[in-house]
Order: C-alpha cells, then structure tokens, then sequence
C-alpha cells in the first residue's frame, strides 16, 4: 500500500484547501445541466448498463439509489475524529495529482484503439491497479506521504448500510436499472462478473475515490474534489457506449454514472473506508448476476 494513505493527519500537515466557490459552483452546475440534458433528450428513459438485453428506464428513477445512499451518509454517525486530507508536500501532492489526472484521462483515450473487447479490462487493470499505486508508492518512497488523511473511528453497521442501499434500489424495485432480457452462460457470465469487480470494483475505487478524490480534497477542498472526481468518473463511462453523439453519451454518463460516483464519493469522505466504497460498486454491477444465478431474477 502506498505510504501517502496512511489513515492520519500528522501535526505538520497544511490544512486542506476550504474550497473555491467558484469551481464548486461550476462543478455543480456541470452535474445539474447533464441531468437536464439527458432527461430533455431521453424523456423515454435510459440505459445505464453497457451490457446488452437491457430496457430504457426513466433517468429520474434510476437516481434515486445514489441520491438515498448519500443522503443516508449525511444522516448517519460519523463516529470520533474527523476524515479531512490536509497537503504536506504540496509539490509531490501536486505532481501526483497531475499523473492520476493523466492515467483517468488516457484510459477512455486509450480504450477506443484496442484491438479486442477484453483488452479493455486489462487496461484498465494495468493502468489502475499497478500504474498507479506503483506511481504514488515511488513518490512517497523518500520524502514520506504527500497528504496525510484522517480516519474517523467508527462503527461498522452505518459505514454498510449506504453502499447495501445504493445495490440493492439500483438492481430491484421501481428504481433499478432492470435486468438484460438475455444472459450468457453461466460460466461466461461468472468469469465476466469476477473480472469486472477487480477492475472496476476495486479498480475504479481505488483510482477515483482513495488515490484521486483524497488529493483533489487536500488541494481544492472537500466538496470540489468529490464533485471533480465523480465528474471524472462519470466521464470514462462515455466511451463504452459507441453510440450516438460524443456529448449526449458524456452528458448521460455525468448524469448517471457521475452522480453515483457522488454518492460514492461521500461515503469515502464521510468515514475513510475503501471497502464500502468497492462494496457498494461491486454489488451495483454484480448483485444482478447472483440473483440471476440463484434464480431469482430468470
């Protein structure tokens, strides 16, 4: 594990940016106007899944799930101590930052040109889950972290609960994104899932919420770093689609993928646990298949 995410705040760090008003305002009216884009342009509905067999489903009930898991997050105790990222090596934190922004910026560049579909996953496994740690563990291998983070004590049943609620709205009920009316074999179908939760499950949340989130709060401020993160996560989800036009396929995926990175998001800053993070993204994307596998969704 990279030195820089140690869970605490050492007495010299710099206190965390307050924010900028300005990008938080800009950030937020991003979010607001993709959401009225996609609804305007898909008053039928959308899809969110890439996998095929899947039906349009309205857009404002397919939000409901995230925005119930983060408003679960707010309301929930955070425990003892406080979950702030402060800078302590301001050029490492800023030289680091750059390069997670280029890794998250030259995989949705990057996947297009790939020869075969499978590629895609190791890609995303290269880059996320080795590029990156390799990079921030070579940076923090002199000199120390280039952030300190806090980690709030706590217990766990409110740290599960948000990540438990967010799968299961988003895969059953009137707000799931439903299900594909066709399922490859079971040992495809396995195979597939297993591979998806590394690399986006634990991939996608260790890259956008520990190692980019917990820098763009310590530079930028709490809510500009989530909202710049999600904003980011929301962006790699557009290029799977290979459909229609580049900004109505970006607008959709800030608009879906991106506000559930927000609730993401908030949980890892409210209580510092990546592992409810990779819960809840794991669950989201494989929650149907297990029910699927168990017979209960056919």
């Amino acid at each position: 594990m990279p030195a820089d995410l140690r869970p605490r705040a050492g007495a010299d760090a710099r206190t965390a940016a307050s924010g900028r008003p300005l990008v938080l305002v800009l950030l937020a009216a991003v979010f607001v106007l993709a959401i009225g884009v996609t609804i305007l342009r898909s008053p039928e509905g959308v899809v969110v899944s890439s996998d095929p067999g899947y039906a349009p489903r309205p857009v404002p009930l397919q939000l409901v799930p995230a925005l119930a898991a983060a408003l679960l997050t707010v309301l929930l105790p955070r425990g003892e101590g406080g979950a702030g990222a402060a800078v302590r090596r301001p050029r490492s934190a800023r030289v680091e930052t750059g390069l997670l922004l280029a890794l998250v910026l030259a995989f949705p560049l990057l996947a297009p040109l790939l020869p075969l579909p499978e590629d895609y996953v190791l890609l995303k496994a290269a880059l996320f889950l080795v590029v990156a740690p390799l990079v921030l563990w070579l940076s923090a291998r002199r000199a120390g972290p280039s952030i300190d983070v806090d980690r709030p004590a706590t217990r766990t049943w409110p740290v599960l609960l948000p990540p438990l609620v967010l799968a299961g709205l988003a895969t059953v009920g009137p707000f799931s994104a439903g299900s594909p009316s066709a399922w490859p074999p079971p040992a495809v179908l396995l195979v597939a899932a297993v591979a998806t939760a590394i690399t986006a499950g634990l991939g996608e949340e260790l890259m956008y919420r520990r190692f980019l989130q917990t820098r763009l709060e310590a530079l930028l401020g709490p809510w500009a770093g989530l909202l710049l993160a999600s904003l980011l996560f929301g962006l790699m989800h557009a290029t799977g689609r290979g459909e229609g036009a580049l900004w109505a396929s970006a607008a959709q995926a800030v608009a879906m993928q991106g506000t559930t990175g927000i609730a993401l998001g908030m949980m890892w800053r409210r209580w510092r646990r990546l592992w409810a993070c990779v819960l809840g993204h794991v669950l989201l994307n494989g929650l149907v298949v297990l029910l699927h596998l168990l017979g209960v969704i056919g």
